[in-house]
């Protein structure tokens, strides 16, 4: 089976859309009190589903900042403007959604006036993506409608939610910075954006209208970044560098089979011993995760001798929370024998410990390779890892085999999910009844390396770039990541070389 090809979302796809029952409420129809009616439902479902909800914040303080945020839809002129206010955030879990329908999302699409323009976001930092329009590209924004950049992103951290305490959530964020920001102010006309542009100290301001659905998407279409669009239009590609001996894995999933993956990774790593290059860059900064068991099966592609491939799983309930509510993937509610297969199948796989929670049992691990051996087409040589705020669940674990073996230098921003545990393995969907939006919950957490603590952070860099160069990467059109790393290994590694 040759690579698999990876259709892509758009923005309102990604953040807002889920397939679910047909003949719902319109959009344009629902009130205020169905919005705050289903955000209550789903902060209990929230409350009673979800494997830890008060790992990363108290019940007192979480309590708390619903009852806020609820208060702040409750002020908001109309649903449109409510939307950005739900509470699923607090629990601090990369995993948990809510959405809307596919319907309900189109119509969302239609009704917003646009900020007019893609962006990049790095550290604080916004810069134009899009060539061709009335800011240059790469000008960097000081502010917009004269409230200061670093303010925006303040605003916009919520939905920019990662794992635990981890920042780097605008890495997912940017590429639909123009709907989760239109959302705060959706009935704008214009936007009064300050900036400066490349090489220029000069504070420049300039009046734009905001966009319609159309120009907005279009706009978003022609943005310049990321770069890497034919590496991110398959689960896995391969890109061979003669001249550095330097071979490019691009892993976007491992959401994969065992055939399938072993297939594409023997084929890359026998092109690269064939060739007797001397490093390789494996690049997994969109990689949303899927089978830790594959994350194990690249690694021993770069080891010579077995490593331990140890996690496993827990949650604080097997019982199903709100079965009434409960759906499939394409929106059909769960049938009473669903349910009763998704009881035992957790009481079967789950046995409680000391202190109340359900950890995996041996059953549940039942063909975890925990020796596991190199394989045969291992690579030898350096190894640059790539990772970001998108970098989540079992693409955390591969980072972590690499870091935790000193097996090569991991580049970029702290990965999207926590280095000793995330939430994963198994997930439900609820059907929320007044606005038919969908709220999906991990039913388990899993922990890395027998971990039994959780600190909140992810895998911190060995190597982040400068923000200076990446400055430079981004104004001169240059996928930063691997520039940097090319130019790491063109130098040998002097980091005064870099700076």
């Amino acid at each position: 089976m040759k690579q698999l090809l990876i259709f892509g979302v758009t923005a309102i796809q990604a953040f807002y859309c889920l397939n679910t029952a047909a003949q719902e409420k319109k959009l344009s129809n629902l009130t205020k009190e169905d919005l705050i009616s289903d955000f209550k439902l789903a902060v209990e479902i929230l409350k009673k589903q979800h494997p830890n909800p008060y790992k990363f914040i108290d019940s007192v303080t979480f309590a708390r900042k619903v009852d806020s945020l609820l208060n702040k839809v409750a002020q908001q002129p109309d649903v449109l403007s409510g939307v950005q206010y739900s509470p699923i955030y607090l629990v601090k879990d990369v995993h948990t959604n809510l959405a809307f329908s596919n319907d309900n999302g189109k119509e969302l699409y239609s009704m917003i006036n646009f900020f007019p323009f893609p962006v990049v976001i790095e550290r604080e930092k916004i810069f134009v993506n899009l060539k061709g329009g009335n800011i240059p590209f790469g000008a960097e924004l000081v502010s917009i409608n004269n409230v200061p950049v670093k303010d925006i992103l303040g605003a916009l951290s919520a939905p920019a939610y990662s794992d635990g305490y981890i920042t780097t959530g605008m890495d997912r964020l940017y590429p639909n910075f123009q709907i989760i920001f239109s959302l705060r102010n959706p009935r704008l006309k214009s936007y009064q954006v300050a900036f400066l542009a490349p090489g220029s100290k000069e504070v420049k301001r300039i009046t734009l209208p905001a966009a319609d659905p159309t120009q907005a998407y279009h706009a978003g279409r022609q943005s310049v970044f990321p770069v890497n669009l034919l590496q991110r239009a398959y689960y896995i590609y391969n890109n061979y560098f003669d001249d550095t001996q330097t071979g490019l894995l691009t892993v976007n999933t491992f959401a994969l089979n065992e055939a399938d993956a072993y297939k594409e990774f023997s084929e890359f790593f026998r092109e690269v011993n064939k060739r007797k290059y001397k490093q390789v860059i494996i690049d997994i900064r969109s990689n949303g995760g899927g089978n830790p068991a594959i994350s194990a099966l690249l690694y021993s592609f770069l080891v010579d001798a077995p490593f331990r491939n140890v996690y496993n799983y827990r949650t604080r309930t097997i019982d199903l929370a709100y079965p009434e509510y409960a759906v499939a993937d394409n929106g059909r509610r769960l049938s009473d024998e669903d349910i009763q297969g998704h009881k035992n199948f957790l009481y079967q796989r789950f046995d409680k410990d000391s202190s109340g929670f359900y950890v995996g049992n041996a059953r549940l691990k039942e063909g975890l390779l925990e020796n596991f051996p190199p394989d045969k087409d291992a690579f030898h040589g350096n190894v640059y890892v790539l990772t970001g705020g998108g970098t989540v669940s079992a693409a955390t674990y591969f980072a972590s085999l690499v870091q935790k073996n000193k097996r090569g230098e991991i580049i970029g921003k702290e990965t999207g999910s926590g280095v000793a545990a995330t939430t994963a393995a198994w997930f439900l969907k609820y059907l929320l009844p007044k606005t038919n939006c969908v709220l999906t919950v991990p039913l388990s957490e899993l922990y890395f390396f027998n971990a039994s603590a959780d600190n909140g952070r992810g895998i911190i860099p060995d190597r982040e770039i400068p923000l200076t160069k990446f400055t430079t990467y981004i104004q001169s059109g240059k996928d930063p990541e691997i520039t940097y790393t090319l130019e790491l290994i063109k130098s040998g590694g002097k980091v005064d070389q870099m700076q």
